[in-house]
């Protein structure tokens, strides 16, 4: 948001590419994870792997064989499907969860923050400083969010910020409708 008010679009999507390759680059750097090896029944590199990971004079047969332990109970279990969703003991989870995604879709925070800058020039406020402060804004409200996510629980933080996201709505709603009729 800050750079997009210095840059044009063009040079602004050329510096996102930096980021990506330089992760694209790096990935042909990362070693295998030894899981990833142990499933593959790669015990050899495994065994490396986890070495490499944990340090050259750390011993490793624990954890070694409680990884390879809990791959062959995995492998007993059966396939999981797309279908096994839908059974009577999920639907109450699947039904939280997907209409949690669709509340969130539908909440209207998406259509604020694509037409934030048009929205602070209709207010009178620099549109500028307005969407830097509205990045500003939901970078440290989504570190807070995190941060209390295990202390408050999901219940009360997505309570909380409903209630703020249809207060907020409502104010900016209420603000528009009489700039317009007033």
């Amino acid at each position: 948001f800050i750079f997009g008010t210095i840059l044009s679009w063009r040079a602004l999507s050329i510096i996102g590419l930096i980021p990506t390759a330089v992760l694209l680059l790096g990935l042909f750097f990362i070693p295998e994870s030894p899981r990833w090896l142990a499933k593959r029944g790669l015990t050899k590199d495994f065994v490396a792997a986890l070495q490499i990971l944990r340090g050259k004079d750390a011993d490793i047969s624990q954890e070694a064989k409680e990884i390879q332990d809990y791959i062959t109970s995995l492998e007993k279990l059966a396939k999981p499907k797309v279908l096994d969703l839908f059974q009577k003991r999920y639907l109450r989870s699947l039904t939280i969860g997907v209409g949690l995604m669709v509340c969130q879709q539908f909440g209207g925070i998406n259509g604020v923050g694509f037409y934030a800058s048009s929205i602070f020039d209709l207010a009178g406020f620099p549109s500028a400083t307005g969407t830097i402060l509205f990045a500003i804004l939901q970078i440290v409200i989504t570190g807070v969010g995190a941060a209390l996510i295990d202390k408050a629980g999901r219940k009360p933080l997505l309570l909380v910020s409903g209630s703020g996201l249809v207060t907020g709505s409502i104010f900016t709603a209420v603000a528009f409708y009489l700039k317009v009729h007033l």
